[in-house]
């Protein structure tokens, strides 16, 4: 009866009905205790099924038994984090990772890349729960040696709000923000929204990542990375539809990476070939290096990197 209770979810699995391929697997692991990779597709199934939390703990005990499969095991029990958007178990899984021997460099690499990334998710999410917009920003703050020392978060935030008050004054110190290379890409795009908010036609220089362009703030360049942004996010849905965790970091690098990019855009790539190459990119993350190294997967690294190095800093 075992045998075939677990036979049978494996075939119901291969035909990705999950609800009944974890029905016979819940039912088996009453008797026996299931082998390692029956384990994982069983965790599979319940991740396909929404049941998150019971795919954690199993591999939770996984992890503390030193499962021979334990690599895979990791990538399972950090995908289910990132899609419970526990980032602060992320954060500690992968401190423990970086100084495990068994895993070589290259891979502590990602791990490395995987952390930052997993960082800037939790920043947006406590960025989405903070609420109090009651204080109203002050002026001398937008004047460059005194906008520079704030903290990113405190740069966006200040810009937000200028959404929503008059901030004509103060235009001269918003242009001086788009147009300085020192400043974190992503803020540069912001002021440039902004001034266009404002129905500023007065053009910008603009230069960042090998581009260079005069824009008027009113009349960006289209298409631009922040225009294609849902499309990208259609194709992406299409190559990650059984992966959520993944589908939801790889859309969140890409509007990170299109607003760092505006007003400019992945010039020759069309939205099918952008979505792919950060689906491969986010791959990359958790070892499947089996992407190609273009021109477009360098460009995605240094939008990476950029952002990664002015939060260091």
């Amino acid at each position: 009866m075992i045998d075939k209770l677990i036979e049978d979810g494996l075939a119901f699995a291969e035909e990705n009905n999950y609800i009944k391929a974890t029905e016979c697997f819940d039912e088996a692991k009453k008797y026996v205790e299931l082998d390692d990779m029956i384990i994982s597709i069983y965790i599979l199934a319940l991740l396909e099924t929404k049941r998150q939390q019971e795919a954690k703990e199993i591999c939770e005990d996984l992890m503390k038994k030193r499962s021979p499969m334990f690599e895979q095991i990791v990538e399972l029990y950090l995908t289910i984090l990132l899609d419970l958007k526990e980032y602060g178990e992320v954060d500690k899984v992968l401190n423990k990772l970086l100084v495990d021997r068994r895993f070589p460099n290259d891979r502590k690499q990602n791990f490395l890349q995987l952390k930052e990334l997993s960082g800037k998710l939790a920043k947006e999410q406590e960025s989405l729960l903070d609420t109090d917009h009651s204080s109203k920003p002050d002026n001398e703050k937008f004047i460059m040696n005194k906008f520079t020392k704030l903290s990113i978060e405190e740069q966006e935030q200040l810009l937000q709000e200028s959404f929503f008050r008059d901030v004509t004054d103060i235009v001269p110190n918003i242009r001086d923000i788009a147009e300085n290379r020192n400043i974190y890409p992503a803020i540069r795009s912001l002021a440039l929204l902004v001034l266009g908010a404002l129905g500023e036609t007065d053009e910008v220089t603009i230069e960042k990542y090998g581009y260079k362009e005069k824009v008027n703030p009113v009349n960006p360049p289209t298409p631009n990375a922040v225009d294609r942004i849902e499309s990208i996010n259609q194709h992406i849905h299409e190559f990650l539809e059984k992966d959520p965790s993944k589908f939801e970091m790889t859309i969140g690098l890409v509007h990170s990476h299109a607003y760092a990019l505006f007003p400019f855009d992945w010039f020759g790539y069309s939205d099918q070939i952008v979505a792919k190459g950060y689906v491969d990119f986010v791959e990359s993350l958790f070892g499947d290096e089996s992407g190609q190294a273009d021109e477009l997967n360098e460009l995605i690294k240094l939008l990476e990197k950029s952002t990664v190095i002015v939060e260091e800093e």
